[in-house]
């Protein structure tokens, strides 16, 4: 019996499809603007010296490699809730917030996608446009994805006031996932007034916000780039919020990221947590240890955790001097266009406004990689490839005009 031969031939990875053909191009020249990870100025993604030091620790008094419980290491999973809650809110709030230790923020998501599937009847929204990958994780547990209004591609700019109308229409209890910084793909995000409106509309409405928190810390700031979950949890409103470690620790490799979900009260939380716990153990009963530790170690000891905070504030300069300097350089060569658009994005990703068959020019006769909306991480450029690119940008932009 042939069990497999009618399984059809699926398409790549629209992001990670593009690093194995970056990989595959011969040309010395090329440059990938694609995946969404941190380089450094010689285009390496480094291991953090804290990581490094609290690793060394780990390799001489770790004595085991016994399972992690369901919910994961507990210093972990408290440390990352007081990051991104604030410590006081932690300290005041904790019984009635449950957190969860999983491989990555894709896997948070999954999990609570699967949560809230099984456990409640809410339409699930992400904006327009997101993540490639959000559709995909929603939709794999059985929602029926719908968009909201966010960002206008002809006027590069946030469609806010279509987004306030559009929830305001939406039935109660909605499920609405929001990016908490750093947009994914256009590095657009809402003001703290924008923010303010969304949180009243969300508790008129009862509304399930699901925040996903990718890039605490590349933004304006670790604070700052979870102003608005702290909003929403001050105001009391449900909710569900997915972390990742991949980029403020440099821990792509290790998949560490976690999930908190934010009940009315304590006796709400434990159930919640009963149920989160089931979703789990049928997933992958378990999350992965050594990245866990090294993010709970650093950032309660206070020698590694000031050691990890200046690396990052240094990550997060380079990505803003970066941007400045390719603008400086487009701005010298692309003449009658505004692009100002492209100075206000937060984070490592700008949208050029090229269209797809721009896109494809690039790829094809300059080797520069990025996906097929003209989103771009800068930390893909450096001082050795800067006016290339910058070049390859005018030629094309002005040859036909950005769209």
């Amino acid at each position: 019996m042939v069990f497999f031969e009618q399984v059809p031939l699926a398409p790549p990875d629209p992001i990670l499809g593009l690093t194995v053909a970056f990989q595959e191009d011969p040309r010395s020249t090329k440059v990938n603007l694609g995946a969404g990870i941190y380089k450094d100025e010689n285009l390496r993604t480094p291991v953090m010296r804290a990581v490094k030091q609290v690793e060394a620790k780990l390799l001489e008094t770790e004595m085991s490699k016994e399972y992690l419980p369901i919910d994961g290491d507990k210093t972990y999973v408290n440390q990352i809730a007081q990051l991104v809650f604030g410590a006081e809110f932690w300290k005041r709030e904790s019984e009635r917030v449950c957190g969860f230790q999983a491989p990555g923020g894709t896997g948070a998501l999954r999990i609570g996608a699967a949560f809230l599937k099984k456990e409640s009847d809410g339409s699930l929204y992400i904006p327009n446009p997101s993540w490639p990958n959000h559709k995909g994780v929603f939709a794999a547990v059985g929602y029926n994805v719908g968009l909201y209004p966010y960002y206008n591609f002809d006027a590069h700019c946030l469609e806010f006031e279509k987004m306030l109308a559009f929830f305001e229409a939406l039935p109660s209890r909605s499920i609405i996932l929001f990016h908490a910084s750093c947009h994914n793909p256009t590095g657009e995000d809402l003001s703290p007034d924008q923010w303010e409106l969304i949180s009243e509309v969300c508790l008129k409405k009862q509304f399930l916000p699901f925040f996903d928190c990718a890039y605490q810390g590349f933004g304006r700031g670790m604070d700052e780039d979870v102003a608005p979950i702290r909003l929403f949890a001050d105001m009391q409103i449900e909710m569900a919020v997915a972390v990742s470690q991949s980029k403020n620790f440099s821990l792509y490799g290790e998949r560490i990221g976690g999930l908190y979900i934010v009940s009315k009260n304590k006796t709400v939380a434990d159930n919640v947590r009963s149920s989160v716990k089931q979703v789990i153990r049928t997933h992958y009963s378990n999350p992965p240890m050594h990245g866990a530790k090294i993010v709970g170690q650093i950032l309660q000891e206070d020698s590694s955790r000031q050691v990890w905070t200046q690396e990052l504030d240094m990550m997060r300069l380079r990505i803003n001097q970066t941007r400045k300097h390719l603008m400086e350089s487009l701005e010298k060569r692309v003449k009658g266009k505004n692009l100002n658009y492209m100075k206000m994005g937060n984070g490592m990703f700008c949208f050029t406004g090229l269209n797809k068959s721009q896109v494809e020019t690039m790829i094809r006769d300059f080797g520069i990689y990025m996906t097929s909306d003209g989103r771009i991480n800068i930390c893909g450029l450096n001082a050795a490839n800067m006016e290339y690119v910058a070049e390859a940008f005018a030629t094309v932009m002005q040859r036909g005009g950005a769209s």
